[in-house]
């Protein structure tokens, strides 16, 4: 006699070998679907003409096969057909939809009064005004780029602290290099380097040179630019252009010895072998030529350490000078000294444009000057031909001479008395 948990477990084999044959089924029904589906799409890439009677819909109840060969391409034209319609359905729906949400605006619009679009323009108006503040004020125009300062510098009036602190004007070298004339521009000391007072030193002394620069190419002076550093050439450049003819430039390696004090014998070299294919007669005079120098109004030099000789020269010649006097510099040397970094690329394309700018506001003013100039002179001379024209028509109309005009005859003296009595007497 079998037990309980025998026979329990024989129904439950039972069980699980019928579920297991049934979903054997199921997977083999399936399977011959996906290869119906499959044969029918080979057939329909290899035989195009015949692709729409071919199609055969596994999940169709089957049919003979003269019905279904005739009526398999009707119902595929008739299946794009409906796809087509409902395209376009939805696309007229979504039209219809554009066109209510527009009149539907147009009448709010129309329906709004005077008043109540004014109201909502101001209550724009304030939402914007107050959330301006909110946000960042910084834009293209007012944040730092580095080459702004070369292709559009600051005028010396705008010059603050801050523009000299982001370019690290204040930067100095160390205290074993430091020259004893130059303590007076030292605020103090940082990690073995000393650091320049920018507020009473290098910001005053820009100002200062700016006026000087401003001054003379009002009375149209001329500049020379000294930079012979890497780096330096692209601003001495720019500066040189915006002076125009009033600025002269030096961005060779060096600065050749003589170029002030000796110019016509170290150029008379340079002018003869230019003028090797010209005639005799058209040849210049260089006794003349070497007579004659070339001396600048203004002598700005960059790196003056290594531009000692030029900044003699300029001293021999009674030259005003001027340069950028880093710590190891003394700023006795020059007329116009400049407590700053000489070594920062952005130090000098500041204070090179800063001193660029006065020079244009410079001519500005000469130009200004010589304008107002010659609108007096023309008045004063058509003034003048006025009144000559007066003069010349009031001498034509009358013709006087006083060689020949002609005297009354003088009455006597006691006649005139004897007048004067009768009239009394009457």
């Amino acid at each position: 006699m079998a037990s309980p948990i025998a026979t329990t477990s024989k129904s439950l084999l039972v069980q699980a070998s019928a579920s297991l044959t049934s979903n054997r089924a199921a997977t083999a029904t399936a399977a011959s679907a996906a290869s119906a589906v499959t044969h029918s799409i080979r057939n329909l890439s290899t035989s195009p003409s015949s692709s729409t009677s071919s199609i055969i819909n596994p999940f169709q109840q089957p049919s003979s096969s003269s019905s279904s060969s005739s009526t398999g391409g009707i119902e595929f034209k008739e299946y794009k057909t409906d796809i087509a319609l409902a395209d376009s359905k939805q696309v007229e729906i979504q039209e219809s939809k554009l066109e209510s949400s527009s009149s539907s605006s147009s009448l709010l619009t129309s329906s709004l009064t005077e008043d109540d679009q004014t109201r909502r323009r101001r209550m724009t108006r304030t939402m914007i005004s107050q959330l301006e503040g909110m946000g960042s004020e910084q834009t293209r125009r007012n944040t730092f780029r580095p080459h702004k300062l070369r292709l559009d510098p600051i005028s010396a009036s705008n010059l603050t602290l801050s523009h000299l602190v982001a370019s690290t004007a204040q930067v100095g070298h160390s205290i074993s290099s430091l020259s004893r004339a130059n303590q007076p521009n030292i605020y103090g000391v940082r990690n073995g380097s000393a650091i320049l007072n920018l507020e009473t030193s290098t910001l005053p002394s820009l100002k200062r040179a700016a006026s000087v620069v401003r001054a003379i190419t009002e009375r149209d002076g001329v500049i020379l630019f000294v930079g012979t550093r890497p780096g330096q050439q692209a601003c001495v450049l720019s500066a040189t252009r915006r002076l125009k003819g009033n600025g002269f430039h030096v961005t060779a390696e060096r600065w050749i010895p003589g170029v002030i004090t000796n110019a016509p014998k170290l150029l008379a070299p340079a002018i003869l072998s230019s003028m090797k294919g010209q005639q005799a007669d058209q040849v210049p005079n260089t006794a003349k030529l070497a007579s004659q120098t070339l001396q600048p109004d203004l002598v700005i030099v960059l790196n003056p350490l290594e531009n000692s000789y030029a900044i003699r020269e300029a001293t021999q010649a009674n030259i005003p000078t001027m340069a950028i006097t880093d710590t190891d510099v003394d700023p006795r040397s020059v007329t116009y000294p400049i407590p700053a970094n000489d070594d920062s690329l952005r130090t000098v394309e500041l204070i090179v444009g800063v001193l660029s700018k006065a020079g244009e506001e410079g001519l500005q003013r000469r130009a200004t000057l010589l304008e107002e100039e010659e609108k007096l002179v023309r008045k004063v001379e058509r003034r003048r031909n006025n009144l000559n024209a007066q003069a010349s028509s009031s001498v034509g109309a009358f013709q006087f001479d006083p060689r020949q005009r002609s005297r009354a005859p003088r009455v006597p003296q006691r006649q005139e008395s004897e007048e004067e009595g009768t009239q009394s007497s009457i």
